[in-house]
């Protein structure tokens, strides 16, 4: 039919199925094991809090006797995420012979770039796993963890991450090409020939 409408919003009415009406009612069905959250094991809880009732929910009495197995609730929490900052003093001093000033040098295994590998990593991982923009990994840094960095200082970091793998990059790359057989599926994929 022709409803003066662009073709792609012109599309046609697919009649909708109706469910077959059952005597069931709504929700949970009897004998139906319930789905809910998984539990942490003990040995992982931070924290544990023990609750008992003081007085008879019915009649207000004592309470007597032991729980061996309570209801366990768990609350998961993040940690608030506090700044290592690690600040590095070059001093200069004066030779006593010459008179000439100088500087203390950083030592070699102390990262110039100003971020540590976390930091790094984490900005490859948003920026390249995630794709976020730049200005993305920006915010998200300064949002979540307090981290105030430039636009040019991720792409920096995102650059030497990228140096960082290339020799393990090539290598998954040179073992994948060499395998006589890389994943398999049902679809009709003809292996290159070179």
């Amino acid at each position: 039919h022709n409803s003066h409408q662009p073709p792609a919003s012109d599309t046609p009415e697919v009649p909708k199925k109706k469910k077959k009406k059952t005597r069931k009612k709504r929700g949970g069905q009897v004998g139906h094991v319930g789905h809910s959250r998984k539990l942490y094991p003990l040995e992982e809880c931070s924290k544990v809090i023990e609750h008992y009732p003081q007085k008879c929910k019915c009649c207000g009495e004592e309470l007597t006797g032991e729980d061996t197995s309570p209801y366990r609730h768990q609350i998961v929490e993040i940690p608030p995420i506090k700044l290592y900052i690690e600040e590095h003093r070059l001093h200069h001093r004066e030779c006593s012979h010459c008179g000439e000033k100088t500087r203390a040098q950083l030592p070699a295994e102390v990262e110039t770039s100003g971020y540590g590998e976390r930091v790094a990593a984490i900005v490859s991982v948003m920026s390249r796993m995630y794709r976020h923009s730049h200005n993305m990994v920006v915010s998200a840094m300064s949002d979540y963890f307090g981290v105030y960095m430039s636009v040019g200082s991720v792409n920096r970091l995102r650059k030497e991450a990228s140096v960082a793998v290339e020799k393990a990059v090539a290598e998954a790359k040179a073992y994948i090409q060499s395998a006589p057989q890389v994943g398999a599926d049902e679809t009709g994929f003809r292996p290159r020939k070179c």
